[in-house]
């Protein structure tokens, strides 16, 4: 299922994510918001959060999602602890790459654990008679569905994604991250109508003072 497709199917549904990411891993990274101040935005503030992200974000279906929000309770609390978790360990790695630095290991351990559980998560079947073979989850009603497929992403992102193409956003007040791509590979904002036109305006406003 494509993002798209996501969001069309769940017309109803709450959706404050910032989706200027390109991929969904980048996606899950800026649903911190306003990362930069004091007091950031935390858009995966509980459960119901995770899962309109995840079904949004076009990582679990929505049949899927409509299944885990009968589920509440401590252990649901606990799996959006480990994607808030988890997303701040991809943060740290973009981090590090975007300044310059070494990778630190140790976001990437957390993450490569989430990856196995992820797999671990996993299953295939043979489908009709023609044996078809398919990969799903081997609990289609576990409360750490949203997790593993957020884990997933993050795999795919580090692995497959062209990293020459990840940005943060130009604006000094902005940590949004993206895949840039557009023709000339000179993105330089998450948004042009927010941060490009806040970013130029300020600028004109320096140079006419």
């Amino acid at each position: 299922m494509t993002v798209s497709q996501a969001r069309s199917r769940a017309p109803g549904r709450s959706n404050p994510f910032d989706w200027s990411g390109g991929h969904p891993a980048l996606d899950l990274v800026n649903t911190l918001d306003e990362r930069p101040f004091d007091t950031p935005i935390e858009m995966l503030a509980g459960y119901g959060d995770l899962l309109n992200f995840a079904e949004l974000a076009g990582l679990i279906e929505a049949s899927a999602a409509k299944r885990l929000r009968s589920f509440g309770g401590p252990a649901c609390t606990r799996v959006v602890r480990r994607v808030r978790d988890l997303r701040e360990q991809l943060y740290a790695i973009l981090a590090a790459i975007h300044d310059g630095l070494p990778v630190p290991q140790n976001p990437l351990d957390a993450i490569a654990a989430e990856v196995r559980r992820a797999h671990a998560a996993r299953a295939f079947t043979a489908t009709g008679r023609s044996g078809a073979i398919v990969s799903g989850w081997r609990l289609p009603a576990s409360q750490e569905m949203p997790l593993h497929a957020c884990a997933l992403a993050i795999e795919d992102l580090l692995l497959s994604a062209d990293h020459g193409r990840i940005r943060k956003c130009g604006a000094a007040d902005c940590e949004v991250y993206f895949i840039d791509t557009s023709k000339a590979h000179r993105r330089q904002w998450c948004s042009m109508k927010n941060c490009g036109n806040r970013e130029k305006q300020r600028r004109w406003r320096s140079a006419t003072e």
